[in-house]
This record gives C-alpha cells, sequence and structure tokens, in this order.
C-alpha cells in the first residue's frame, strides 16, 4: 500500500517537474509601445487613402473654348478650316480636374469646319499613332471604393473629346489625348470622304516648349534667297547631291559620321510621313554641317513599345529642286539598338558601326507613311569596307556602301505602287561588288 503511495508521488512529483521545465522555454509576447504607434499610424493612412479615393469628382462647368479658338493655329483650304492648339498647364488643370501631364497625356484642342457638301472622317492616328481614347484617359484617373465618381470622370472626359465625324456645313471641336510632346507639336490632320482625301499640318506650339512659335519658319529664312539653286531635272540635282559634304564634323572641324540620307520637301509634307510613323523632335547633341549644328533632329517614341532607337538629323541646303526644299541628313543608331544603354562616364552609347542598316529601315519605315512620292540613292561619302572601318571622334568605327538615299515627300496620299525610282545608283550593285570583293579576298 505505501509502495503504491510513493510511486504515485514520484509520479506527481516527475510531472510538476516536466511542467516547470517546459514552462520556463515559454516566452510570453511582449508588445513593443514603437511598433504599435507605427501599426497605428499605417492603420490611419490607409484609411485617409480610402476616404480620399471614395470623394466625389468635383466636375467644373461648362467649358468655354473661345480662348483656345483665340490662339489657335489656323488652316483654311479646299473649304475647310483647321484650328488647333495645346491649351496651358493652368488650363488643364481646370479643364479637366485631373493631372493628365502627370501621366504623360497631352490634351489638342482641336476644331474642324466643314464647308462642303460631304460628310467626312478625321482620322486620329495620322496626329498620333498611340493617341488615348477618352475612356482609356478618364480609367487612368478612376477611384477605389467610388463608383459615383468615377462616372463623373468618365462623363466629363467623353463630352470633351473629338468627334470624328464632321458632318456637311457643320463645325466639330474638341480634344484629341496625345501623348505629351516637349517642344512645338507637329499636328497632322487626315480627313477622308467618299472617293475624297484631304491633308492639313500645322506646328504647334507646347507648354513647355523651348521653342519660338516661329522656330520652323526661321530655320526656313536661314537660306539668303540670292544663294538659292533651283533646279529642275534629275540629272542636276544627282551632280549637286553629290557635291555636298560627305560627313558631319565636331565644332572644331573633325569629320564625323556619314552624311547618308537626303529628303526632298516642305516641312509641311515631310513632318506627316514622320509623324506617321512615330518619330517626335529629340534634343541630341550637335553635329555639324555648313558650319552650323543641325536645324532638326528626330527620334522614334518608345514609351509603350521599345522602338529602333534611329536618330536623324537634318540641315537644310541651298538647294531647291522644282521648287522644294533639300536637306541634308544624317541618321544612325546606337550600339546594341533597343538594347543600348549609355556608357560609363553618362554619354551616348557608341553608334552601330554598319550606319547603312539605320539608312534602309527608316527608308522602309518612311515607305509606309505613305506621303513618298520618289525615291533613289546618290553617291556620299564612298565604300568604306567592314575589314579597314574609318574612326570617328567619339571612338566608334564605321563601314558603308558609301550611298545616300534621296527621299522626295507630297502632301498627297502615295500608294507603295505609286512609288518613283529616280534611275541613278542602284543599290543592289553596290550590294554585288561587295560580295565579289569579299569573295576575292578568301
Amino acid at each position: 500500500m505505501n509502495h503504491n503511495k510513493s510511486r504515485t508521488k514520484r509520479f506527481v512529483n516527475r510531472c510538476k517537474a516536466v511542467k516547470c521545465f517546459a514552462g520556463s522555454n515559454i516566452r510570453k509576447p511582449r508588445m513593443v509601445p514603437g511598433w504599435y504607434f507605427v501599426c497605428i499610424i499605417i492603420v490611419g493612412c490607409l484609411l485617409m487613402t480610402l476616404m480620399a479615393c471614395a470623394t466625389p469628382f468635383e466636375r467644373p462647368g461648362p467649358f468655354d473654348d473661345a480662348r483656345l479658338r483665340n490662339r489657335a493655329k489656323t488652316i483654311d483650304e479646299d473649304d475647310i478650316r483647321v484650328s488647333a492648339t495645346v491649351p496651358s498647364l493652368e488650363e488643364i488643370r481646370t479643364i479637366f480636374r485631373i493631372d493628365l501631364e502627370k501621366k504623360g497625356i497631352q490634351p489638342l484642342w482641336l476644331e474642324i469646319e466643314n464647308n462642303t457638301d460631304r460628310q467626312i472622317y478625321f482620322l486620329p492616328t495620322g496626329l498620333d499613332p498611340e493617341y488615348f481614347s477618352p475612356r482609356e484617359v478618364s480609367s487612368r484617373f478612376h477611384r477605389w471604393f467610388s463608383k459615383s465618381a468615377n462616372k463623373q470622370i468618365d462623363e466629363h472626359i467623353e463630352s470633351l473629346g473629338f468627334r470624328n465625324l464632321i458632318n456637311p456645313h457643320s463645325t466639330s471641336s474638341g480634344f484629341v489625348f496625345t501623348n505629351s510632346d516637349e517642344n512645338n507639336k507637329f499636328v497632322t490632320v487626315d480627313l477622308i470622304g467618299r472617293e475624297w482625301t484631304r491633308s492639313f499640318t500645322l506646328v504647334v506650339h507646347t507648354p513647355n516648349s523651348k521653342f519660338t512659335d516661329d522656330h520652323y519658319e526661321r530655320v526656313l529664312r536661314i537660306i539668303v534667297s540670292s544663294e538659292l539653286v533651283d533646279v529642275e531635272d534629275g540629272s542636276s540635282l544627282r551632280e549637286l547631291l553629290e557635291q555636298l559634304p560627305c560627313c558631319t564634323s565636331s565644332k572644331d572641324g573633325v569629320p564625323s559620321e556619314p552624311l547618308n540620307i537626303v529628303l526632298i520637301g516642305k516641312i509641311q509634307d515631310i513632318s506627316p510621313a514622320f509623324v506617321r510613323r512615330n518619330y517626335r523632335y529629340m534634343p541630341v547633341a550637335p553635329q555639324y554641317v555648313f558650319q552650323r549644328p543641325q536645324d532638326v533632329s528626330v527620334s522614334k517614341r518608345d514609351r509603350w513599345v521599345a522602338a529602333q532607337p534611329h536618330v536623324l538629323r537634318a540641315w537644310q541646303t541651298t538647294i531647291r529642286f522644282q521648287n522644294k526644299p533639300v536637306w541634308i541628313g544624317q541618321v544612325s543608331t546606337p550600339l546594341g539598338g533597343r538594347f543600348a544603354h549609355a556608357t560609363a562616364d553618362g554619354k551616348d552609347s557608341y553608334v552601330e558601326p554598319f550606319v547603312d542598316e539605320a539608312r534602309n529601315d527608316l527608308v522602309q519605315d518612311i515607305i509606309y507613311s505613305q506621303s513618298l512620292v520618289k525615291m533613289g540613292f546618290v553617291k556620299g561619302v564612298g565604300r568604306v569596307m567592314a575589314s579597314t572601318p574609318r574612326k570617328i571622334p567619339s571612338g566608334a568605327t564605321y563601314h558603308t556602301d558609301g550611298l545616300r538615299a534621296v527621299l522626295m515627300f507630297e502632301r498627297r496620299p502615295v500608294s507603295l505602287s505609286e512609288i518613283e525610282l529616280f534611275a541613278w545608283e542602284r543599290l543592289v550593285d553596290h550590294y554585288r561588288q561587295q560580295l565579289d570583293i569579299g569573295k576575292s579576298k578568301k
């Protein structure tokens, strides 16, 4: 009996010991005062954010476009009157009550007065291939937990958008939502009707522009009329083009990249072709021809999808062909193309050594703009073989077939089958010569 009691006592004592041991290893959680206050702050911020998102949208009163109309650039041809302007940043906030600039959206106010007997339709893709529809814009500013506010935003932006269909003897006005341009905006207005098309081009000042309103007019006035050389036939033009400088240069005159492209046409004819293919003004490091930096520089926009990063610099010459200005240009692409990156010292990457590739790609791109009426090739810098490349001041090298492409523009739509050719240098002959030279060295 006593033996059983002693066993029971020992068992109880062991259980107590185990409980004590286990309890000694269990740490009771402690609330750190600092974390407590941090949690309160985070929860408070979330509540404030949700409350802000749920606040109603204050829709402004009726919009009076008289102020925009008074300062708009206007062109009036063939019973069609087109006016366009970009509102100031303050006007944008007042009209839309949302920060479009923050999202990279630039509203263009457009008015089209149709004094013809036909119904016409505006094609916004010609103005900006990546333009935004009103619903795209409003959806970027939708708020959480605020269905009524989102509906108000949708209705407001929709009411301000441009209506693309313009009836006979009527006027349509509103906003086209485009991607932001830092400097003057080339506005191309393509209109179509039954067996009828028209295209209008205006240069519109933007709020952040570093250019004056008459920048491109001043570019055209660079050439004194007494210096102009006007030719009518292709053979005379070819001779003059082949006498132009071979290359760009640094400011102190050291030769650089080959001048490999020629553009023929007025700015109003050339700019729509580049805009339709999504090229925009881009400030780049200066290169020199005729002892002055480039008059114009453009590159393909790549906001949404990576584009070929070709850079085109152009200079107006003293040559006129059939009363059209002639521009000499240089097009190249950074080494690595879409995957190019800045060098360690922060400067641009070296140019792609095979400069003809950028030239040929630009030519193909512009063919699809439906503004190219005639093209050809003339001799330029001369052949530079890949085995003996030529070095430029930046340290990069290049090789080329030595030709410069010549592109002639008109404002009217031109199909691929209508493009004519100058009977000059044949690109295929130069490729064959390069192949023959390569074979002979083996």
